[in-house]
């Protein structure tokens, strides 16, 4: 006998139909993200910050057509776990991410945004730079809800050579993969690495189904090495500003280049208006830049990438190292042309991102730091309420706690090994120590970081801050008057060895051919600086102009003067 439904019942069931419809979006109603990390771009390296002698057109218009946020802050100074962090929602040091670590990576317990997006029935793309975990399979793109990749999975990489070799050892030319497999070497194609990492992007946005999908475009740029195609260097040339400056620009505008070119796939593709397009820098300018010596930077000095008015550099957690371009947009849901001028910080992404899915906290692991910043934007919350009160930063010894408008910060670079205090609203470029004029608030801030810090686990690398304060529970505290009063100096997590020559334990390209050529004058030999240039080249495991003294140990490879 079949059973006839009266019609309230229908209507009834109709009605929690549409509720649960709301409740749960279905396809339609979800946003694509695309999320563009950029690297080491500084908050000076953008025209809509207001600078004339950098090119971003492209990202201009992200801008215009969109949200910028005035005070955005990264939760890492440098690029791996500033990457934790992005794509966890967490603060990365509570996984014991502290630094770049080729060993370590975030931990399969805590899921990152694609597996989090898989499991809202998201299709998954990241190209580009990975740089959260690589010493394992676990913890590889494919085996984290990356649905396709294309990229490196290290830390940096040379813009037009790669190697097959997966054992290769200079960390600047690993291998390029596409997925699991390993592609031919750059320099057979001739390619440009930003520009093949813009023709992946596009190609997975032509390649979506009716699916949502979540692009994650990490460019390499604009990290060391200088170098693009002369083509780029040619448009910038009408800036009023030296050449180095406008080699870092051509870099810059082949990036904002690719920007242009994932909005017009997005428009062809008929999805622009339901996409959620994010644009961020993973840190700060970094310090060694430039191509004359001496390439290691300090305030005011810098002649390629720019930290604007901050003191500080990549490394730092002063304002230079931290605060960064950002800017979100997503036609008639984010304000156009808008500023938000209250702090926010990169782990509010995936929470924003999961929000629009009806999601609040992962499935599994800890619980997000960052929140859903759409209603602090779009008018849902008061126009004084903030995103946050207080931010925290922890990279090795370097620390620092903003709350409210006051932040504290102790760095071993960039100023006195005191613990400093500013105001932000007064002060944001850090220039005027307040530590010793309210000790009190000072103290607060101390008392309050060290609370936050005594209780992270410990870091991945066994490299553990020697100035944590694990007493800090058990009632020991830091006086940060009698601190400054008699700093210490200042501690380092790697461990000093040899002798005192600084040449023995750091050099530099100009240091390294002064002494062959040298020592070729002693004996009575011809100099030849390309080849000595090929050798420091190879040599230089981590592409940053300088051998540390482990590269001068480790011996350079068999090929290294082809």
């Amino acid at each position: 006998m079949r059973r006839t439904v009266a019609a309230p019942a229908i209507a009834l069931a109709c009605l929690i139909c549409g509720i649960e419809s709301q409740l749960h979006p279905l396809h339609a109603s979800q946003p694509n993200v695309v999320l563009i990390y950029s690297d080491d771009q500084g908050w000076g390296d953008v025209g809509y910050h207001g600078y004339t002698d950098v090119l971003t057109p492209n990202i201009d218009k992200l801008a215009t057509g969109g949200t910028q946020f005035s005070q955005a802050y990264v939760c890492a100074s440098v690029c791996g776990p500033s990457r934790a962090g992005l794509l966890t929602g967490i603060y990365q040091q509570r996984m014991g991410v502290y630094g770049n670590y080729d060993k370590g990576g975030v931990p399969t317990s805590q899921p990152l945004l694609f597996e989090m997006l898989k499991r809202e029935g998201y299709s998954c793309g990241a190209v580009g730079k990975w740089h959260v975990g690589m010493a394992r399979e676990e913890l590889l793109p494919n085996s984290r809800g990356v649905d396709f990749f294309y990229g490196f999975l290290g830390g940096s990489h040379d813009y037009y050579r790669s190697a097959t070799d997966p054992e290769f050892r200079k960390k600047g030319e690993r291998p390029i993969m596409r997925n699991t497999q390993i592609e031919p070497p750059i320099q057979e194609s001739k390619g440009y690495l930003t520009e093949m990492f813009t023709k992946e992007a596009v190609g997975f946005i032509e390649r979506a189904t009716d699916e949502p999908f979540c692009l994650y475009l990490a460019y390499n740029a604009v990290h060391h090495p200088w170098s693009v195609p002369d083509s780029y260097v040619q448009r910038v040339q009408q800036l009023d500003t030296h050449d180095e400056r406008k080699l870092f620009a051509g870099m810059v505008l082949a990036m904002d280049d690719g920007v242009g070119a994932i909005m017009d796939a997005l428009r062809r593709k008929g999805v622009a208006d339901n996409t959620l397009v994010i644009f961020m820098s993973d840190n700060g300018s970094p310090r060694g830049q430039g191509i004359a010596q001496p390439r290691q930077k300090t305030r005011g000095t810098t002649t390629m990438s720019s930290p604007g008015p901050f003191n500080g550099f990549k490394g730092d957690t002063y304002e230079g190292g931290i605060r960064v371009p950002f800017v979100m947009h997503w036609p008639g849901r984010i304000p156009a042309g808008a500023t938000y001028a209250h702090p926010v910080i990169n782990l509010d992404i995936v929470a924003t991102v999961l929000a629009r899915s009806g999601v609040s906290k992962p499935w599994k692991g800890q619980a997000f730091d960052g929140v859903d910043l759409l209603p602090f934007i779009s008018g849902g919350r008061p126009s004084d309420q903030k995103p946050h009160q207080t931010l925290y930063w922890r990279r090795d010894n370097d620390y620092a706690i903003r709350h409210g408008d006051w932040k504290l910060a102790w760095n071993d670079q960039a100023g006195p090994k005191t613990i400093r205090l500013f105001n932000l609203v007064d002060d944001p470029g850090e220039w005027k120590d307040l530590a010793g004029t309210n000790p009190k608030q000072a103290q607060v801030l101390q008392d309050m970081f060290d609370a936050w810090d005594s209780g992270l686990p410990d870091n991945q690398s066994g490299r553990n801050p020697r100035n944590r304060n694990n007493g800090h529970a058990a009632g020991k505290r830091i006086n940060v008057s009698e601190f400054n009063a008699r700093p210490p100096p200042a501690p380092s997590p790697k461990r000093a060895s040899g002798k005192h020559n600084p040449l023995n334990t750091r050099r530099t390209l100009k240091q390294h051919l002064d002494q062959a050529r040298e020592r070729a004058r002693k004996q009575n030999r011809p100099f030849d600086p390309a080849q000595e240039n090929r050798w420091f080249r190879a040599k230089d495991l981590n592409g940053d102009g300088v051998l540390d003294e482990k590269e001068l140990r480790t011996k350079a490879p068999k090929d290294w003067n082809k």
